[in-house]
C-alpha cells in the first residue's frame, strides 16, 4: 500500500544484500512475538494484540536445529553461504539476551506529523521491549532494538550517523505513545529528565554478544530536533 511504502520503501530491484535483511527481519518478527499473549502485547502496524496467529517459540527453535543440521549440505550449494549467513543472525537473536525479553511490539509501522519539523516522519520499529536496556530497570517503559545485519561501524562519524535513526524512532513512538519527548533519551547525565524510552541497534553480524550493541547517546529534544532537521536518517533492512 501507499503507506506501507511510504515507512519502508522497497527498491524495484532488491540486492541480495537486501533481500536476505528482509528475511531476517521477518522471521526475527515472528520468534519475537512467539508464544506472546494478547494483554498488551502488538504486532505489526496496528500495534494490536491478536493479529496473527501467535507461534511457538520452542517450534521454531527446533526448526533453527534442523536447519543447523541441514547447513552441511547447503554449503556445496551456490546458496550456501547466504544461507548460514542468515542462520548465524536467527541463531545469535536466539540466544541472545533479548530472547528473553518481553516484547510489547515488532515490526510496527509508523507516520507521525511532527510539526517542529513541518513534515511527516515515517518509520518502522523492528521491536520494542517493557523496560530498560537493563532488563532490571523499572524506571524505563520501553527499549527500541533495531536488528543490523550488516557490519558494525567503528568511527565515531559512522557510529553518531547510525545512532541518529535511534533519536527518529524515540520521536515516532513519543508522538505514538504519548510520551513527552523531553522524558525520552537513552543514558540520562542529569540535564535532561530520566529517561522512560531507551533505544540500541543490535548487530548481528557479530559472533560475541557483547560486541553487538550501541546504545543510543543521552540527547536534549531540541538537540534530536536540530538532527532531524538537516535530514530524516535512511532506513535499511541490510545495514
Amino acid at each position: 500500500t501507499y503507506w506501507r511504502g511510504l515507512v519502508r520503501p522497497i527498491p524495484n530491484v532488491a540486492s541480495p544484500a537486501a533481500q536476505l535483511g528482509t528475511q531476517f527481519h521477518a522471521w526475527a518478527e515472528r520468534f519475537i512475538m512467539a508464544d506472546a499473549n494478547d494483554a498488551g502485547i502488538g504486532v505489526g502496524a496496528s500495534g494490536n494484540g491478536g493479529t496473527r496467529v501467535a507461534e511457538s517459540r520452542l517450534a521454531m527453535l527446533a526448526e533453527l536445529r534442523r536447519n543447523n543440521a541441514a547447513q552441511s549440505q547447503d554449503n556445496q550449494d551456490d546458496n550456501g553461504a547466504d544461507n548460514n549467513g542468515i542462520f548465524d543472525w536467527q541463531q545469535r537473536l536466539a540466544t541472545s539476551t533479548w530472547a528473553r525479553r518481553k516484547p510489547a511490539w515488532a515490526e510496527r509501522q509508523i507516520v507521525v506529523n511532527v510539526p517542529q519539523l513541518g513534515t511527516i516522519v515515517n518509520g518502522k520499529l523492528d521491536a520494542v521491549f517493557f523496560g530498560g536496556l537493563d532488563g532490571a530497570d523499572r524506571s524505563k517503559q520501553y527499549t527500541i532494538v533495531d536488528w543490523k545485519t550488516g557490519k558494525k561501524p567503528r568511527k565515531k562519524e559512522e557510529i553518531q550517523k547510525k545512532l541518529a535513526q535511534l533519536d527518529m524512532y524515540r520521536i515516532l513512538l513519543s508522538a505514538m505513545e504519548g510520551v513527552p519527548l523531553t522524558a525520552i533519551d537513552a543514558m540520562s547525565t542529569g540535564a535532561v529528565p530520566p529517561p522512560i524510552v531507551d533505544a540500541c541497534l543490535y548487530y548481528l553480524s557479530e559472533p560475541i554478544e557483547g560486541d553487538r550493541q550501541l546504545n543510543a547517546a543521552d540527547k536534549t529534544e531540541e538537540e534530536i530536533l536540530a538532527e532531524l532537521s538537516y535530514g530524516i536518517p535512511e532506513q535499511s533492512d541490510n545495514d
